[in-house]
């Protein structure tokens, strides 16, 4: 589930701010588009406050990345729960991507186009910080194409999570999921062939 994501399809005042406040003089070294894992990006270490991270920590045996994390399991996670508990992230998008039974590319959204805000976590210990994306059982009609989704924040909750994010994790599971609508990228790709 979310093997990549769309963290801005334009240039908007928002992210102009963020470049700003990370005082950069040039983003070409980040991916500001359609997120794959291991490229660098902006996140959010609370909701005002962005930061250069790539996205994939690295596993304890250092063969490979992980970028998601199982937000059921993750408090008894060894690897994870210390990132959990001190180290908690926003990963804002307008959509992310996910493969149907057919292995066809899929964008996923929120009704209204309104941004989503997906829970995170990250490593500080390396150079460039590092994230990965929490996860949760999908529920409704998305099973249909798959049955992982990421760990929604609603935006009244952002702060919320970066504070709290550990001790009410169950809280955040336990909110209704946000409708998904999702269109096949190969149908979209086919009309302009």
């Amino acid at each position: 589930m979310c093997g990549r994501y769309l963290f801005k399809q334009n240039e908007d005042e928002e992210l102009h701010d963020w470049v700003q406040q990370l005082n950069l003089s040039d983003v070409s070294d980040l991916s500001l588009g359609e997120i794959f894992p291991s490229q660098k990006t902006i996140v959010l270490k609370a909701p005002d406050s962005p930061a250069i991270m790539r996205w994939g920590l690295k596993k304890w045996d250092d063969k490979g990345l992980i970028i998601n994390a199982r937000s059921e399991s993750i408090k008894e996670s060894p690897f994870f729960k210390e990132h959990l508990a001190m180290r908690r992230c926003l990963i804002k998008a307008e959509a992310f991507f996910e493969w149907d039974k057919n292995k066809q590319k899929n964008i996923v959204h929120q009704d209204e186009q309104k941004s989503i805000y997906m829970a995170g976590v990250y490593d500080d210990s390396t150079e460039i910080p590092t994230f990965a994306i929490l996860t949760d059982e999908a529920e409704g009609d998305f099973r249909k194409l798959h049955n992982r989704v990421p760990l929604f924040i609603p935006e009244a909750y952002l702060q919320k999570y970066i504070d709290d994010g550990a001790d009410l994790l169950e809280d955040f599971r336990n909110l209704k999921q946000i409708d998904l609508n999702w269109k096949s990228q190969a149908a979209q790709i086919s009309l302009f062939d």
